[in-house]
C-alpha cells in the first residue's frame, strides 16, 4: 500500500511538472516576445498596450465562469484539457489576423480560453500536492526553467527569424501543452463540505488578495515594454533580451527550488514584504535606464518581486480555500490579479509614451501601495478556522 501510495505521489508530480513546463514554455515566449510581435505587425505602443490589456481584462468573464463549472462538474483535470485544445485553435486565428481591430478581436477570444488555465491547474496542482505532502515549490519551479529556456531560445531564433514568426513559435508550443494536459492524472469530484458561498472571504483575506494583485500587477512595464525598450532604445540584440529575461527567470527559479526548505515557519505575508522590497528597488533603478552591466543582475530581484510573492500568495490560497471551492477561488483571485494588472498595463502604456523607463515610478509607487496594505491585514487577528491543506510549509497564519 505504501508502495503504491509513493507510486502514484510520483506519476502525479512527474505528470504535473511537464504540465506546468508545457504550460510556460507558451508564456515564456508570450511575455517578452509577443508586445514585439504587435509592434511588427505594425501597432503603435497605445495599440500595443490596449491589446494587452484587453486579453487581460477578458479573464474578467472567463475565469469565473469556466472555474466556476469545473467546480461544479468536480474534475479539473478535464477542464484544463479543454482550454488546452481550445487555445491551439485559437491561436492559430490570431496568426493569420492583421489590422488593430482583427488583431484586438483574435486575442481575445484566444485568452478567454488561455487565461482560465493558470487558476484551473493552480487549483487542480494545489489539491493535488496537499493530498500527496509534496513540496508544491519544486513541482512548480519545472514551469520556470521552461520559461527559461523559452525566453533564451525564442531570442536566439529572432536573429534567425523575422518578429512577424513570433507568434507561430506560440502556436507550436501549445501542441506539447496539450499532451501534457491530456497526460495529468485524472482528479476526481471530493464530496463537498463546508458553506456553498465564499465563506472563506474576510477583510484580511481580501487586503492579502489585492496586496498581492497589486505586486504583481507592478510588473506591468517589464512585461509590456521593457523587451521593446531594450531593442529599440538601448539598442540590445534579441538574444540579450531574451539572456536579460533568463536572468530573472533563474533567481525564480532559485526560490521556488530553496523556499520549502528555508522558509518553513514563515507567515504568508512575508513572503509579500521581502517580495514588495525587492520590487520597489528593481522598479526604482530600472526607471533610470542602468547600464547593462547593473541591469542584468538586477534581474535577480525578480526571484522575490515574483517568486516569493507568488508562493505567499499560493500558500495563503491553500490554507484558506475550501475543497469545493478550489478552482473559482482561484478564479476569484486570478480576477483580482487581471482586473489590476489590466488597469496597470493602461497606465504603462499612457507613462511609457511620455516618460519612457520612468514609468518604472510608478510601478515602484503601486508597490508601495501593495506593501501597506500587507502590513495591514498583517496586524488585523487571524480569523479562526480549520486549516484545509498545507502545501509545503508549516506556518499557516497571515
Amino acid at each position: 500500500m505504501p508502495q503504491a501510495k509513493s507510486n502514484d505521489s510520483k506519476l502525479f508530480a512527474t505528470r504535473l511538472a511537464l504540465f506546468y513546463a508545457a504550460l510556460f514554455v507558451g508564456f515564456g515566449i508570450h511575455q517578452p516576445f509577443f508586445p514585439v510581435w504587435l509592434r511588427a505587425k505594425g501597432l503603435t505602443d497605445g495599440e500595443v498596450s490596449m491589446v494587452l490589456a484587453s486579453a487581460l481584462m477578458v479573464r474578467l468573464v472567463a475565469t469565473p465562469l469556466i472555474t466556476t463549472l469545473a467546480d461544479r462538474a468536480g474534475v479539473l483535470s478535464t477542464a484544463v484539457v479543454i482550454c488546452a485544445a481550445a487555445t491551439t485553435v485559437a491561436y492559430i486565428g490570431v496568426g493569420l489576423a492583421s489590422g488593430f481591430v482583427l488583431i484586438l478581436l483574435a486575442v481575445l477570444v484566444a485568452h478567454f480560453v488561455w487565461a482560465p488555465m493558470m487558476p484551473l491547474s493552480d487549483a487542480y496542482g494545489l489539491a493535488g500536492v496537499a493530498k500527496r505532502s509534496l513540496d508544491y515549490g519544486r513541482i512548480r519551479v519545472w514551469g520556470s526553467v521552461a520559461f527559461m529556456g523559452a525566453n533564451i531560445a525564442g531570442g536566439v531564433l529572432l536573429t534567425m527569424l523575422a518578429p512577424t514568426s513570433i507568434v507561430w513559435m506560440l502556436c507550436l508550443s501549445f501542441g506539447p501543452l496539450l499532451l501534457a494536459s491530456i497526460g495529468l492524472v485524472k482528479d476526481r469530484r471530493e464530496p463537498s463540505s463546508g458553506p456553498k458561498g465564499p465563506g472563506y472571504f474576510n477583510r484580511r483575506f481580501v487586503l492579502v488578495m489585492i496586496a498581492a494583485a497589486a505586486l504583481q500587477s507592478s510588473h506591468a512595464v517589464y512585461y509590456t515594454f521593457s523587451s521593446i525598450h531594450w531593442k529599440e532604445h538601448l539598442g540590445y540584440s534579441a538574444a540579450t533580451v531574451g539572456l536579460l529575461w533568463a536572468v530573472a527567470v533563474g533567481a525564480e527559479i532559485v526560490i521556488f527550488w530553496v523556499a520549502g526548505r528555508f522558509t518553513r515557519g514563515w507567515r504568508p505575508t512575508s513572503y509579500l514584504i521581502i517580495g514588495a522590497v525587492s520590487s520597489i528597488a528593481r522598479w526604482a533603478v530600472m526607471a533610470v535606464d542602468p547600464p547593462l552591466a547593473i541591469l542584468a543582475p538586477l534581474q535577480v530581484l525578480h526571484g522575490g518581486g515574483f517568486g516569493l510573492v507568488h508562493l505567499g500568495t499560493m500558500a495563503y490560497l491553500a490554507d484558506r480555500l475550501p475543497p469545493h471551492a478550489r478552482a473559482s477561488g482561484q478564479g476569484t483571485v486570478s480576477i483580482a490579479m487581471g482586473a489590476t494588472m489590466a488597469g496597470s498595463t493602461l497606465l504603462a502604456g499612457y507613462f511609457y509614451a511620455r516618460v519612457g523607463a520612468g514609468a518604472y515610478f510608478a510601478m515602484a509607487m503601486l508597490c508601495l501601495a501593495g506593501l501597506a496594505l500587507t502590513l495591514i491585514a498583517r496586524s488585523l487577528p487571524v480569523p479562526v478556522h480549520r486549516p484545509v491543506f498545507q502545501p509545503h510549509r508549516d506556518g499557516a497564519g497571515g
